[in-house]
C-alpha cells in the first residue's frame, strides 16, 4: 500500500514538472514512446491521446533539417557512453515552431531491445535572444567595415557615444563622448533641427526601430554642415533597447544643390507649394536616398466639382479655393514631407519614413474631411470635396514615374466609386502584404493565399481603423477580393450606424457616383431578398421566380451573390451582398461557406455595434472565431481589470494565465496597473471608442499591437475586447 502511494505520488510530481520526460523504446531502428509525462504536452499543446497517437511516428513532428541531428542523437545514446544533448525544432498543437533540447541517456537494455530516458526542455526563448543577437552582431560588423563617413555606436545603459572617423573627415580615430544625452550639447546642432534630432533619438532610445534624419551639425569651427544619419536601435537580451548604432553621411553638397533648387522659382506663385518640376526632383531625390526598408507613400489629391466653381462663382473663387486647399495640406503635413500643385486642381504630397501603412489610411482620411467646402449658387449649393490616390513605396514603385502611375489609378476608382474619399493602390493585397511581412517572398498574383488568416485580417482592420465605415470598407474589399467577388456593399434602413452605401468594386466594375434613387433600390432589394430567403444564400439569376428581381440582376449585370441580411431582435436592418458578374456556376467549399459565414457574423456584429460575444450564434462559435485567429484575444473588465476570456493562443504562449485573473499581475507581472494601458483611452462615454497601441507583452516576451474596443459600455463593469498582434520580427526589423 505504501509503495502504491509512494509511486502515485512519483507519477504525478513526473507530470507537473516543467520540463517534458519521455521513456521510448528502441528495436529494429524503429522508436516507440511508452510513458510521457503531462509536462511534455503542454510544452507542445497536444492532449495526451493527440500527443501519444503523433509520438508513435516521432520523426515526422521534427522539421525536415533537424532530422540527421536527432538520429545522430539515437546512435550515440545507444553507444552508452553517457548523456547525449541535442537540438532540434518540432512543431506544435498550434502549429507554431518550439526549439526543443532533449539530454538523453541509455536506461536499460535487453537484448535487442533499449529503453531510452530523455528529458526535454523548452529552449525556443533562448534560441529567439541568440538569434537576434546574431543579426545585430551582422549589422554591427556591416557598420563597421562601411567605408567613408562616421560611425555612431551609443551605449544606452551608460549613456556613451563612441564616433569613429574614417580619414576622409578631418579627424580620424575614436571620439568618446560621456553623458551624452544627460549633457546634451546643443551649440552642435543648428537650432532648428535640435527639436526634430531629440525626438527621433528618444523614439529610438523607447523601442527597437531604424530612422534616418537629415541634419545640420558643425565640423569643428566651421560652418554647420548637412548630415544623413542612418541609426538602428538594438534589444538587447533583457527586452528593452540597450544600444543605438549608426552611419553618418556628408550630403552636404546634395543637400545645397536641393536648396539651389528651390530659390530657381520651385514654388506655385498661387498657392506658395512646390510646382510640377521641383515636386518631381524633390521626390526623386528622396526615393534615390532612402534606405532598402524604406517606407515612403506618394498621394496625388484631385478636387471634386472643382470646374463648377470655375464656371458659375469666377475664377477669383476659383484660385480662393485652391489656396485654401494648400493651406489645409500644410496644416496636415510637416516637417520633411514634400506638398505641391502640379496641375490646375490637382495636388501631391510625399510622405517619408512612415511607421506604417495604416498612417497614409489616417492622413488620407483626414485630407478627405478637410477639404470640404460649400457654396451657394442661387437656389442651391456647389459641394467641392476632393479625390486622394495613394501610392506605397516600394511596393508599389520604386521610382517617380511609377508611384505617380499607381496613385494616378487609385484617384480614378476613388472617384468611380462616388468622390469625395480615397483609395489605396490594390490596396487589399497591399495590406496582405504588408500585415504577412513576406518582403522577399512575396508574389502579388499570390497575395491572398499567404498564410494569415482573412478573419485575422478583418478583425484587425475592424479593431485598428479609427472610423467605423472606413473600417467596413476595407474588411468588404479584403473579403470580396479573397473569393473572387466583383463588387460588394453594406446597405441598410436608417437605424444602420452608416451614413450611406458602403461599397467596393474591382476594376472595370465600378458603378460610379451613386444617387439617392441607387440608393433606396438598392435597400428595398435587400428587403424583398430577405422575405424569400431569410438567411445567408447564394443566389443566381436563373433561381429568382420575382420579375423585379429578375429585372434588378439583368440591369445590373449580376449572375449569381452572396446574401447576408442583418437583422437585430429578428427585425430585418440591411444587408450584406457581394455580386458576381461572369456568367459561370458560383460555387464553394463547405469549409469556404462556414468562412465566409463566421465573416458575415463578425460584420454584422460591428455594423450593429453590440458585443460580438452576443450577436455570434452560439457559444461554440464564439469561442471558435477568437480561438482560430492568430493573435492574442482578452475580453477585460476595464474597472476590475479582472480577465473574462482569453483564447487558444494566449493559452498555448502563456498556459498559466486564467480567467479571473488580474490582467496586469498575470501578463505583465505588475502589483498595480500599466501606465501605458491601452484600456485607458477607451472613452466611456463612447461606446464606439478605439484604441491601439504598441506594448512590450513580459509574458510573452514579444512586441504586440494591441487594440481595444468595447464589447459594452456601461458606467460600472464594462467589458472590453483586446486583440493582440505579435509585431516583434517587423517591430525589431
Amino acid at each position: 500500500m505504501a509503495m502504491d502511494l509512494m509511486r502515485d505520488n512519483f507519477e504525478s510530481m513526473i507530470d507537473n514538472v516543467i520540463t517534458g520526460i519521455c521513456f521510448m523504446e528502441y528495436e529494429n531502428g524503429q522508436v516507440t514512446p511508452f510513458y510521457v509525462n503531462e509536462g511534455m504536452f503542454r510544452m507542445l499543446g497536444y492532449s495526451r491521446a493527440q500527443g501519444m497517437r503523433l509520438l508513435q511516428k516521432i520523426e515526422m513532428n521534427i522539421i525536415p533539417e533537424d532530422l540527421p541531428v536527432y538520429r545522430q542523437g539515437i546512435y550515440d545514446v545507444l553507444k552508452d557512453d553517457g548523456a547525449v544533448e541535442v537540438e532540434f525544432r518540432t512543431v506544435t498543437g498550434s502549429g507554431g515552431l518550439r526549439w526543443l533540447h532533449v539530454r538523453g541517456n541509455l536506461y536499460s537494455r535487453e537484448g535487442d531491445k533499449y529503453v531510452i530516458l530523455a528529458v526535454i526542455e523548452d529552449i525556443s526563448e533562448r534560441k529567439s535572444v541568440e538569434e537576434e543577437l546574431r543579426q545585430q552582431a551582422e549589422r554591427l560588423n556591416i557598420l563597421s567595415e562601411a567605408e567613408g563617413g562616421k560611425i555612431l555606436d551609443y551605449n544606452v545603459k551608460t549613456d556613451v557615444m563612441v564616433v569613429k572617423s574614417s580619414k576622409d573627415y578631418d579627424l580620424s580615430g575614436e571620439m568618446i563622448q560621456q553623458k551624452y544625452m544627460e549633457d546634451f550639447d546643443e551649440t552642435m546642432i543648428y537650432e532648428d533641427d535640435i527639436a526634430y534630432f531629440k525626438s527621433i533619438f528618444r523614439s529610438l532610445m523607447a523601442s527597437p526601430k531604424h530612422e534616418t534624419i537629415e541634419y545640420r551639425t558643425k565640423r569643428f569651427d566651421k560652418d554647420y554642415t548637412w548630415y544623413q544619419v542612418n541609426l538602428t536601435s538594438l534589444l538587447g537580451p533583457e527586452g528593452y533597447v540597450t544600444r543605438i548604432v549608426g552611419r553618418m553621411i556628408n550630403i552636404h553638397e546634395r543637400k545645397l544643390k536641393e536648396l539651389d533648387l528651390l530659390l530657381r522659382a520651385e514654388k506655385d506663385a498661387l498657392t506658395g507649394l512646390y510646382n510640377k518640376g521641383a515636386t518631381k526632383q524633390l521626390i526623386e531625390n528622396v526615393i534615390q536616398d532612402s534606405p532598402k526598408d524604406a517606407l515612403n507613400a506618394l498621394m496625388i489629391i484631385d478636387l471634386d466639382n472643382f470646374k463648377e466653381v470655375n464656371d458659375l462663382l469666377g475664377h477669383a473663387q476659383g484660385d480662393q479655393v485652391l489656396v485654401d486647399t494648400a493651406n489645409a495640406l500644410n496644416e496636415i503635413f510637416k516637417g520633411g514631407d514634400i506638398t505641391g500643385r502640379i496641375g490646375g486642381d490637382e495636388f501631391v504630397v510625399f510622405m517619408k519614413n512612415l511607421k506604417a501603412i495604416s498612417n497614409a489610411d489616417i492622413l488620407a482620411e483626414k485630407i478627405v474631411r478637410n477639404v470640404n467646402y460649400s457654396f451657394d449658387y442661387g437656389d442651391r449649393e456647389i459641394h467641392v470635396t476632393c479625390s486622394v490616390g495613394v501610392a506605397i513605396y516600394p511596393y508599389h514603385g520604386k521610382d517617380y514615374t511609377e508611384l505617380f502611375k499607381k496613385a494616378d489609378k487609385a484617384v480614378y476608382t476613388a472617384k468611380a466609386n462616388g468622390k469625395c474619399g480615397y483609395r489605396i493602390y490594390d490596396a487589399a493585397t497591399t495590406m496582405v502584404y504588408h500585415a504577412t511581412r513576406k518582403k522577399e517572398e512575396y508574389n502579388p498574383q499570390k497575395g491572398m493565399e499567404m498564410n494569415r488568416s482573412i478573419e485575422d485580417l478583418v478583425m484587425q482592420v475592424l479593431f485598428e481603423d479609427k472610423t467605423m465605415e472606413s473600417a467596413l470598407k476595407s474588411a468588404i474589399e479584403l473579403i470580396t477580393v479573397k473569393f473572387g467577388f466583383h463588387r460588394g456593399y453594406i446597405c441598410g434602413n436608417d437605424s444602420l450606424p452608416i451614413s450611406h452605401t458602403v461599397q467596393f468594386a474591382m476594376s472595370g466594375y465600378e458603378t460610379g457616383k451613386e444617387t439617392a434613387a441607387q440608393y433606396e433600390l438598392k435597400k428595398v432589394v435587400g428587403e424583398m431578398l430577405y422575405e424569400t430567403f431569410r438567411g445567408m444564400t447564394i443566389i443566381h439569376d436563373y433561381d429568382l421566380n420575382v420579375v423585379e428581381m429578375r429585372d434588378y440582376f439583368r440591369s445590373e449585370g449580376i449572375k449569381s451573390m452572396l446574401y447576408y441580411p442583418i437583422t437585430s431582435h429578428g427585425e430585418f436592418q440591411g444587408a450584406v451582398i457581394l455580386e458576381h458578374h461572369e456568367d459561370v456556376q458560383l460555387e464553394f467549399r463547405e469549409s469556404e461557406m462556414e468562412e465566409l459565414r463566421s465573416l458575415m457574423r463578425v460584420l454584422e456584429a460591428h455594423i450593429l455595434q453590440i458585443g460580438l460575444m452576443d450577436r455570434l450564434q452560439d457559444f461554440v462559435t464564439q469561442i471558435a472565431v477568437f480561438d482560430n485567429l492568430d493573435s492574442y484575444v482578452y475580453i477585460v473588465n476595464a474597472d476590475t481589470y479582472e480577465l473574462s476570456f482569453i483564447n487558444k493562443k494566449v493559452l498555448a504562449a502563456t498556459p498559466g494565465v486564467k480567467i479571473g485573473n488580474i490582467c496586469y499581475e498575470a501578463l505583465q507581472n505588475r502589483n498595480t496597473p500599466c501606465e501605458n494601458c491601452v484600456l485607458r483611452n477607451l472613452k466611456k462615454d463612447d461606446p464606439h471608442s478605439r484604441c491601439t497601441e504598441e506594448l512590450f507583452n513580459y509574458s510573452l516576451r514579444a512586441w504586440n499591437r494591441c487594440s481595444a474596443s468595447w464589447l459594452e459600455c456601461k458606467e460600472e463593469n464594462s467589458l472590453a475586447l483586446i486583440n493582440c498582434i505579435d509585431i516583434s520580427e517587423y517591430f525589431i526589423g
